[in-house]
């Protein structure tokens, strides 16, 4: 699989990664994937060349992390491991999360815990906090890359301007923020046009999450009888998106996906990792069968890249 530069950190990240976020848990009800299961998709993931994991605290309250440390004793150095910190871990309880230095460095260790190892390659703010000084967050991120306990940082649902703001801090001489983990897809494009710019003026990257829009680009639910899964009641479902406004767009999926001998799945990530500035579509599975698919993807041609171009702009206007 293609490995693409992570802003100017020095790593290369696989153009699809593996997201566990429904590892040892029904976390947002996309179907919990025990321990055997995650570790033949790991074992999917590894053979279609796959190196970035991504994963964060929250999930299951710390499951996720905890099942990923326990499959990656043996061969921790052949993967490039992503967590984050924000979220609380005891819901209630204000100490348990936010973006204070003390936080920081207390939700570090305790990744780093959980997942069995001395350091995480990327980390990054889950999401912003409002209630502590950027400044004070900077500094403590920086101090962990210092300290050896990370080696690339980045961050997550950051709007540009606060991602610029955090670069400008950093200057030439601090490390920075090399990425940017935002939802995008054809069903919620908004996030690439918004960062382009700053990807091509700073070096910067983005990781993609829900590059399905939790499935709802597979095709799967186009009939009025939606299956069971993530989306089968549209009201819950997670991420939200806007599906009446959609239906046009999902059509126009199937067609270039069949014009490209793909997949409606594998054309939707063709899409997303062919927009400037994506390193890496972080995906998600339930099972072997789910990831085969997807990895199976690839960049479209540009005829197709711009009729879904097109399309896409319509979605967010």
């Amino acid at each position: 699989m293609e490995k693409r530069p992570l802003g100017r950190s020095g790593l290369k990240v696989s153009a699809l990664s593996l997201g566990t976020m429904n590892w040892g848990s029904d976390w947002h009800g996309t179907g919990q994937v025990d321990e055997k299961a995650a570790r033949d998709i790991l074992a999917e993931a590894r053979e279609a060349g796959v190196n970035l994991i991504d994963t964060a605290d929250i999930y299951g309250y710390g499951a996720a992390e905890t099942l990923l440390g326990r499959m990656l004793k043996k061969d921790r150095g052949d993967w490039l491991v992503a967590t984050k910190v924000r979220a609380h871990m005891r819901p209630g309880d204000p100490a348990s999360g936010g973006l204070s230095a003390r936080h920081i460095a207390e939700g570090l260790d305790a990744s780093l815990k959980r997942l069995g190892t001395d350091h995480v390659d990327l980390y990054m703010p889950h999401y912003g906090d409002p209630e502590v000084p950027l400044e004070e967050s900077l500094e403590a991120f920086a101090k962990a890359h210092k300290q050896g306990k990370v080696r690339a940082l980045g961050c997550s649902n950051f709007p540009p301007a606060e991602w610029r703001a955090a670069l400008s801090w950093a200057g030439k001489k601090k490390p920075r923020f090399e990425f940017n983990q935002v939802q995008l897809s054809l069903a919620f494009p908004y996030p690439q046009a918004d960062h382009a710019g700053l990807c091509a003026e700073a070096g910067t990257s983005l990781l993609a999450w829900s590059p399905l829009g939790g499935g709802f680009l597979s095709g799967k639910y186009r009939s009025a009888a939606r299956p069971a899964g993530r989306r089968q009641d549209p009201e819950k479902a997670f991420p939200v998106l806007p599906e009446a406004r959609l239906a046009g767009l999902v059509e126009l999926l199937g067609k270039v996906a069949a014009l490209e001998g793909l997949s409606m799945a594998q054309a939707a990530l063709g899409w997303v990792i062919g927009k400037p500035g994506v390193a890496s579509a972080v995906v998600g599975a339930r099972t072997p069968e789910q990831l085969r698919e997807a990895l199976k993807a690839r960049p479209l041609s540009a005829r197709s890249q711009a009729l879904l171009d097109r399309a896409s702009v319509l979605v967010a206007s």
